[in-house]
């Protein structure tokens, strides 16, 4: 669609940043960034992933996530591709408290992204069907149009009596750019070797911290302690090639990371509350329940 970027560095500027993008594209991966995403699906249906969260999506399903709060959307086998699936608002952290500064007494917007947004945010496909016009507007506006619209969209959201959270865990946000950078290396690092032998010593290493330093500094920022977010991470790759492929499942358990095939079945089981056969049996077929 020619309006897809790169996440990083949305950290420290006010700017707000719009892409969109179809179901085949390379942005649909498992990942985490330092900048709010309010994105909403205009196509196709599939499985929705934002911390410890798994749910469907189906068309306008509108979902707000923090920074720091890994997400991810799996279109269905199924579905055709849709060159336009994702229109995506991003923002910062920095923007946000400006605009909270400048607008103190709106303490609703405040719960909304200082607290709420940090377990990932969903809202009323009617609503999601509603601001569809207003993410078009952020789009093609400049200057103060845009942040007008930009501004509209929030008060909206807020007013959404129907919203819930969506991870069960929240994750924290960084005040310092270079702790948001710190983590998303760390981040990035897992989301590159997680197939392989990537442990606590090698990633704290690779940040020039102690193993105990980095350990803290890992669960403060993202809920989860290191072993149990490169399980998430494998176990999330792991869903994806069960719907996206016809590999067996001693395959994909190799291909992600796990050493054995027991191992995989318990992890899988205790996250997404099926086995890996049932997992793709079911969201092979499955309906969207929003």
């Amino acid at each position: 669609m020619g309006r897809e970027q790169d996440l990083l560095g949305l950290s420290d500027g006010p700017a707000i940043h719009y892409l969109e993008h179809g179901s085949r594209s390379r942005l649909i991966r498992w990942h985490y960034h330092p900048a709010y995403e309010l994105h909403l699906i205009v196509a196709t249906e599939g499985t929705a992933y934002v911390g410890d969260y798994e749910g469907r999506f189906a068309p306008y399903t509108l979902m707000l996530t923090g920074p720091n709060v890994p997400h991810n959307w799996v279109t269905d086998e199924a579905c055709e591709p849709a060159a336009l699936r994702d229109r995506v608002i991003l923002f910062s952290e920095a923007f946000v408290r400006r605009c909270i500064e400048f607008f103190p007494s709106a303490k609703h917007v405040k719960s909304l992204l200082l607290e709420e947004a940090r377990h990932g945010i969903v809202f009323s496909s009617d609503l999601g069907r509603a601001l569809e016009p207003y993410f078009r507007r952020v789009s093609d506006y400049p200057g103060l149009r845009r942040v007008a619209s930009f501004f509209e969209l929030v008060e909206a959201l807020a007013e959404d009596g129907t919203r819930r959270p969506l991870s069960s865990r929240p994750f924290q946000a960084s005040a310092d750019p270079s702790q948001s950078m710190k983590l998303h290396r760390a981040v990035a690092f897992i989301d590159r070797h997680h197939a392989g032998d990537v442990s606590l010593k090698a990633v704290a290493s690779r940040l020039e911290m102690s193993e105990s330093a980095f350990s803290r500094f890992f669960h403060q920022h993202t809920g989860y302690r290191f072993i149990e977010y490169v399980n998430q991470t494998r176990v999330q790759r792991a869903c994806e090639k069960l719907v996206g492929s016809h590999e067996a499942i001693t395959e994909i358990c190799y291909e992600v990371g796990f050493s054995n095939l027991s191992n995989f079945n318990r992890r899988f089981l205790a996250l997404t509350g099926m086995t890996p056969r049932e997992y793709r049996m079911r969201h092979r077929q499955a309906p969207a329940e929003l």
